[in-house]
């Protein structure tokens, strides 16, 4: 009992980074595992093959690799976006209460929207950027999907 009461005082002292961090991890994610098993399998066969010149790896390997490289970017890219969001809807929401109290917002509002298209145009160039680093691009694609994908609010376990 008091190992538990531990607990939910250190998550609350931890707070917001600590659920950030926990909604981030990937491990919670069977196909995640299972293709991190799948890559570490793959380097030990390759490692453990001999010869001068060293065979290429595995192609099972950089798929599942990949896929797991997208998992991680999908599942990134969507809390930053989703984060980056609510930031910019608060900040609208502000700027609406101040002008509704007759505060001119007109610059502050086009500096807003300028600053939340910019960092959507940002995510979608680092997503493609990060994309082509990984070796396999049906893997990678899936795997982001996967990450990226929305959950609904009592799913504890995603896949």
């Amino acid at each position: 009992m008091s190992t538990e009461l531990e607990r939910s005082q250190q998550s609350e002292r931890l707070g917001w980074p600590a659920s950030l961090a926990a909604g981030l991890n990937p491990m919670k994610s069977l196909t995640f595992v299972l293709a991190l098993g799948v890559t570490a399998l793959a380097a030990w066969k390759w490692f453990n093959q001999s010869g001068d010149p060293r065979p290429p790896f595995p192609l099972y390997g950089a798929i599942a690799a990949s896929y797991a490289g997208g998992f991680l970017i999908g599942r990134l890219f969507w809390k930053v976006l989703k984060t980056a969001a609510i930031v910019a809807a608060l900040l609208l929401g502000g700027l609406a209460v101040l002008n509704r109290a007759h505060v001119d917002t007109s610059k502050a509002k086009q500096e807003a929207e300028a600053g939340s298209a910019w960092v959507r145009k940002e995510a979608g160039q680092a997503r493609h950027y990060l994309l082509h680093f990984l070796p396999s691009g049906g893997g990678a694609g899936l795997g982001v999907f996967a990450g990226g994908r929305r959950r609904s609010g009592g799913d504890k376990n995603p896949s």
